[in-house]
Order: structure tokens, then sequence, then C-alpha cells
């Protein structure tokens, strides 16, 4: 007796199935994707253009503010400006605080040489010293890096991101 059941196919139908699914599944994604930058780019340029032509002749224009905006966004999550708002924005009087900026200080100059080495001479001597000091000494050096980085000891563009940064908790709290 020879029972076969609807359900069973052979190993190559099972395949070729999933290869279509897979195949589908992924022109879908691929169509969401472009379709959503699409979207975005439109959006951004409807925004700042009265007319249908002026949105379209603009799409570069459109990507390029885009990449600019998640540049921004990068930068914002990069590990020297996470530590810089940890030093502007920290509360010194918590207790683990210069625990805290030690390990930031140490992050920087050990696991980020290359970048470390951007820094201004003053800020890398800075950390330096914060990284190497005893636990009595490391809040006063870290209140030290923000008061000189605040002040322009850093430099300009320093001052203006941690300015800003300060500017923008105030923003937050208010």
């Amino acid at each position: 007796m020879n029972k076969t059941t609807p359900s069973s196919s052979t190993p190559a139908e099972g395949r070729k199935r999933t290869k279509a699914r897979t195949a589908v599944v992924g022109v879908l994604a691929a169509g969401l994707l472009l379709g959503g930058g699409m979207l975005a780019a439109n959006a951004a340029t409807s925004a700042n253009a009265p007319s249908t032509t002026a949105a379209a002749s603009s799409q570069p224009e459109a990507l390029a503010a885009t990449a600019s905006v998640a540049a921004n966004t990068a930068l914002g999550r990069h590990p020297l400006a996470a530590g810089l708002r940890f030093f502007v924005n920290g509360d010194s009087s918590k207790p683990n605080y210069g625990q805290r900026a030690a390990k930031i200080a140490t992050f920087i100059l050990d696991k980020r040489p290359k970048l470390a080495a951007k820094l201004p001479a003053a800020l890398q001597a800075d950390l330096k010293a914060l990284k190497d000091a005893a636990d009595g000494d490391r809040v006063a050096k870290a209140t030290h890096i923000r008061d000189t980085a605040l002040n322009g000891g850093y430099g300009p563009k320093i001052q203006a991101e941690a300015k800003r940064m300060q500017e923008q908790k105030a923003d937050r709290k208010a």
C-alpha cells in the first residue's frame, strides 16, 4: 500500500521554494530601502521647495543634506565627542565621577591613539595627567579639563563644541 500525503514534496521542490522566497524578500527589501531613501529625499526637499519640479531637480542637494545630517549624528556619537560631553556635562559631585573620567581618558589615549594624536597637545597632556592621577586628584583634573575646554584653552573648535554641548544640556533641562 503506497500512501503519500499531499504535504510531502521532494527536497528539490523545497529548495526551489526557499530560493524563490529569498529572492522575493530580497527584492522587496531593496525596493523598500530605495523607496524609503527617495521618500526621505523628497520630504527634505518638499519642505524647502514649493513646487514638485523644484523638488525633483534638487534631489542631489537633498541627498547631500541627508548625508550631512547623518555625518553630524555620527560625530555626536564619536568617542572623543562623547568624552568631551562627559567632561562638560558630567556631575562632579557624584562619587564615581573621577573614576569614570579616568576611564574615559584611558579609553581615548589607549584605545584610540590615532584620534588622540590629533587632539591639541595641551588636551593630550591633561588627559594623560588625568589617566595617571591618584583617586583623590581625578575630580580636580577632570574639572580642569572642563574649564579649559569652555575657556578656549584647547582651541576655538573644542571651545565651540563644549559650549554647544553645555547649551544643549541647558535646553534639555528647560
